[in-house]
């Protein structure tokens, strides 16, 4: 990709990349699934209000994460991926501060919450507290491991902790558990790869150096708060439809506006693939001037636009066969609605998730928490006038607003690396492309879900070809990924490659 001196390092570079997105895409993926597999067996033992109940606390979790390293996170994978020398003692810095603010909350969450509610919430609130310090966006090897560019390590972390999750659903479902048992799985599961991660970081790069030194620890901090600030409100306007719906609606419409976020929201697992696998490469050449982070940031636009049209039209045109089959209680027919409604914002949600990482390796995270401030009241205050009439698709309202908002902020944070036409130029292919498999799903809706997406994939794909929207550059780069792995076939393609 861009920002290398020379036409093999682009290529070498590209190919890393590439690699790290299938990792991470692979990985996201599986957890997609499982996830899917989770909420169905939630939905079908619990019901539609039972399942709310859970979302709701679920809801907690990232929510209270956000802030518990201080948003640190992010600040440490940036400063390791600009000199890996200073790894060691990064890392020990990072298990300070992390080991601080996590007592700290702890210790006062734990106090309030056995103060103030009776015994049941009390309980309920600790254990999400204890998974939300636990979350694996807190995990310090995580961190790590996107620094060094090493995404098949943090998926297979990924995998580690939604498999351990998903088998004590299954387990608590069998045993026929309390609501605690359910919500305290994701903690105990959470334990897990976190003991793992650490085991693997320490096995195979190196160990924390401890020297701590307080104006250092100052430094990462203050850079840290704004992202980390940034992340709480982007869990808060992502969950506060269904703390809304909670407060002004029912349990059942929290639970229907659920269903669309988890099948829609989470797509952006793709997004944020690209831009991890970006995000060091973004934070060295951001060091070296506008004109090396543009051409990686106009193709980093290009496939974030490809891959989110798509889906769009697939979830638009397939969400009325998607609800039954998945569903089998009564309570989730508006479902449907919701899912469609939720799909017209994936392109705001892709770029939104590039620009979180774009912008904090620009050392700009404070501009990216303005954007998300102001996305946070739109979707409140969509929220706050249409939920009391309209119920969940008031949420959707209030989600698809912030997004918009958010998309607009950081484009215009943007505009010197890119304008409003680099992006009308990117995204007309993919478009038309999206339309015309947008028409031939529709003429084959009747037909079954494998043979609509079949059929919707082959026409997208189709269409991009014919427009040309995929450059001969490009495809020789998704050859490269492809010989990377050794699969079959590499051999001859390694060849051709050779020979041209």
């Amino acid at each position: 990709m861009i920002g290398a001196e020379s036409p093999s390092s682009d290529v070498e570079s590209a190919t890393l990349i590439g690699r790290n997105v299938s990792f991470r895409l692979a990985g996201q993926i599986l957890s997609a699934l499982i996830n899917v597999g989770g909420m169905v067996l939630l939905g079908n033992f619990l019901g539609s209000s039972g399942y709310g109940n859970y979302a709701f606390y679920y809801a907690l979790i990232p929510l209270i994460a956000s802030m518990s390293d201080l948003g640190v996170g992010a600040i440490i994978t940036r400063e390791i991926a600009r000199n890996r020398a200073d790894g060691p003692r990064l890392l020990g810095d990072a298990i300070c501060i992390k080991a601080a603010v996590s007592g700290a909350l702890l210790l006062v969450g734990g106090t309030l919450a056995w103060t103030i509610f009776d015994p049941l919430r009390a309980t309920l609130l600790t254990v999400v507290l204890a998974a939300a310090l636990m979350d694996f966006s807190q995990d310090i090897s995580v961190w790590v491991f996107r620094a060094h560019e090493r995404q098949d390590l943090e998926s297979l972390l990924l995998l580690v902790s939604q498999i351990g999750w998903v088998a004590g659903i299954a387990a608590c479902a069998a045993l026929g558990a309390s609501l605690v048992s359910f919500l305290a799985t994701a903690t105990a599961a959470f334990a897990v790869r976190l003991g793992v991660g650490a085991w693997i970081l320490s096995r195979r790069m190196y160990r924390p150096r401890f020297a701590p030194e307080w104006a250092r620890i100052r430094r990462l901090v203050l850079q840290g708060i704004p992202f980390g600030l940034a992340m709480l409100g982007i869990v808060l306007y992502g969950r506060i439809g269904v703390l809304m719906l909670q407060t002004l609606a029912s349990a059942s419409q929290v639970a229907l506006f659920n269903v669309a976020y988890m099948l829609s929201q989470p797509l952006g697992f793709i997004s944020t693939a690209v831009s991890m696998s970006t995000y060091p490469v973004f934070s060295r050449d951001v060091l070296r001037g506008p004109a090396a982070v543009r051409p990686t940031l106009l193709q980093a636009i290009k496939y974030q636009i490809v891959v989110a049209l798509p889906l769009t039209a697939g979830l638009f045109f397939t969400s009325d066969r998607l609800v039954p089959l998945l569903f089998h209680r009564e309570g989730f027919a508006g479902a449907a609605l919701a899912i469609r409604v939720m799909s017209t914002g994936l392109v705001f949600i892709f770029m939104n998730l590039m620009s979180r990482y774009l912008l904090t390796a620009m050392d700009r995270q404070r501009l990216y928490l303005r954007a998300v401030l102001a996305g946070l009241v739109v979707n409140a205050a969509f929220g706050m006038l249409l939920i009391p009439s309209y119920g969940f698709l008031g949420a959707c309202a209030g989600q698809l607003a912030g997004e918009l908002t958010i998309f607009i902020v950081c484009q215009a944070a943007l505009s010197k690396y890119i304008g409003a036409m680099d992006l009308v130029r990117t995204a007309w292919r993919p478009l038309a492309a999206a339309v015309f498999m947008g028409l031939v799903v529709f003429s084959v809706r009747q037909s079954a879900l494998f043979l609509i997406g079949a059929a919707g994939v082959l026409a997208y794909a189709a269409m991009l070809l014919a427009l040309r929207a995929i450059s001969a550059d490009e495809i020789q780069i998704l050859r490269c990924v492809y010989v990377s792995f050794g699969l079959p076939g590499s051999a001859r393609l390694k060849r051709a490659a050779e020979r041209s």
